[in-house]
């Protein structure tokens, strides 16, 4: 693979890039990431965490090289294979909208759509599709990997370097985010990772039973920095306020409604703040908040967490229960009446995602496929039939919070721990 221009990484040193991968990224949509925030409200808790998709990205992209370097060859893979997961790789976040993941909360809401669809949609029908067919580079293959869909057998490794259980995207952003955030709860042995990678007879990624210290370390850094990190009471605070910014300003704004590439890729963070601050507040009640938002940000007068509570369940349904909205207002409303304050001044939150990864290809799809050497043979195994750890933690992790303002606090903490505590936990996961 020729390299045309090297890019210097404060994690991972000298990346190469090649012409297509030169032109991708000096592109508008892609240029666009350095305004995107990789921890949205990660700042205001670790004040270096200022770090963007943009750099994620290309470490996504080297990553995803290392492991193709590592794997493709095995299956009959050439370069021309390679450079298409690097391509992925460096655009698997292209459809994130202002402040990465919140605004996702907005637009699947409102339109059913996550960033996976728009990075599909903004591949296929922005110039970037262009770009990558002027390489000869195909889109449509560009955005099937970005996606983890399987169209040949030897897809499944492919997609899996992308978008698989022990991904380029995991791997970068627990070492990027922890460095930038100055802890250590997301040092994980990356190339040992990828050194002990093999492909098994059915196409399938799994790992050496060698490296068990290795995928024990991920997981549980993973778990570290979504409690310590993504999950933080005054990171999801922040998130709470942004997502109640964005509702209040989408309808004056039109933050969701795009129907062209151009459209979502005049969206990032500082042009979305910017936009609300001309908003005039007494145009509407949803401006008039908007501003109250942002005005409450730039002061750091943040919601308070009033109650707490940490869920784990095997079921994906049960864990998505409280992140429907109706469900969630619901008991914000019978919160509020028992503290006797006003509904909008309580916010649930309940951010959503496996402790371990979630592969949906696999029978079980919570597992990470190893293998033992056994008088010279490969012997297929689950990692939780080695690990306790792996079995632990082969759930989903849920965080339920109640904010309000400092002056509510102790009422709203008052009853929310009436309400979610004068039932048994079985019960309270199935509201």
């Amino acid at each position: 693979m020729q390299y045309t221009m090297e890019i210097n990484d404060p994690v991972h040193g000298f990346i190469g890039l090649t012409e297509i991968e030169s032109k991708i990224i000096d592109s508008e949509p892609y240029q666009r990431l350095r305004r995107i925030k990789q921890l949205s409200g990660g700042h205001f808790v670790y004040p270096t965490a200022e770090h963007t998709r943009f750099g994620h990205c290309i470490g996504a992209l080297f990553l995803a090289g290392l492991i193709g370097k590592r794997l493709l060859s095995k299956i009959g893979l050439k370069e021309d294979a390679l450079q298409e997961i690097r391509l992925a790789a460096l655009l698997h976040d292209i459809g994130h909208g202002p402040f990465s993941h919140v605004y996702e909360e907005i637009l699947v809401e409102k339109r059913g759509m996550n960033h996976e669809d728009v990075t599909e949609w903004i591949i296929r029908k922005s110039e970037l599709g262009e770009l990558l067919e002027d390489g000869s580079i195909s889109k449509d293959r560009i955005a099937n990997l970005v996606r983890g869909r399987r169209k040949a057998k030897t897809d499944a490794v492919c997609s899996g370097i992308v978008a698989g259980q022990v991904d380029a995207d995991k791997m970068d952003y627990l070492i990027r985010d922890s460095f930038y955030c100055g802890v250590n709860y997301g040092l994980v042995d990356i190339h040992r990772l990828i050194s002990s990678l093999e492909v098994s007879r059915d196409f399938e990624m799994e790992f050496d039973l060698a490296a068990r210290g290795a995928l024990e370390s991920f997981l549980v850094a993973r778990y570290e920095m979504f409690l310590n990190v993504y999950y933080h009471k005054t990171v999801r605070s922040v998130e709470v306020m942004l997502v109640k910014l964005m509702t209040a300003a989408d309808e004056a704004l039109g933050l969701t409604t795009f129907s062209e590439p151009e459209e979502f890729l005049a969206l990032d963070d500082n042009s979305l703040i910017s936009r609300i601050r001309r908003m005039d507040p007494t145009e509407s009640n949803e401006a008039k908040e908007a501003l109250n938002m942002v005005q409450l940000l730039d002061s750091r007068k943040l919601y308070k967490s009033a109650f707490e509570k940490v869920l784990h369940t095997e079921d994906r349904f049960v864990s998505k229960i409280l992140t429907k909205q109706k469900v969630r207002q619901s008991i914000e409303e019978e919160i509020a009446a028992k503290a006797n304050v006003p509904a909008e001044d309580v916010m649930v939150d309940v951010p959503t995602l496996p402790s371990v990864p979630y592969n949906p290809y696999q029978h079980n799809p919570m597992e990470i496929r190893v293998f033992e050497m056994i008088d010279g043979k490969k012997v297929p195994r689950n990692l939780s039939y080695y690990s306790n750890i792996a079995e632990t933690m082969k759930v989903y992790f849920d965080v339920i919070r109640v904010y309000t303002f400092e002056q509510h606090r102790r009422k709203v903490g008052r009853a929310a721990r009436e309400i979610f505590q004068e039932v048994p936990d079985a019960a309270l996961i199935h509201m």
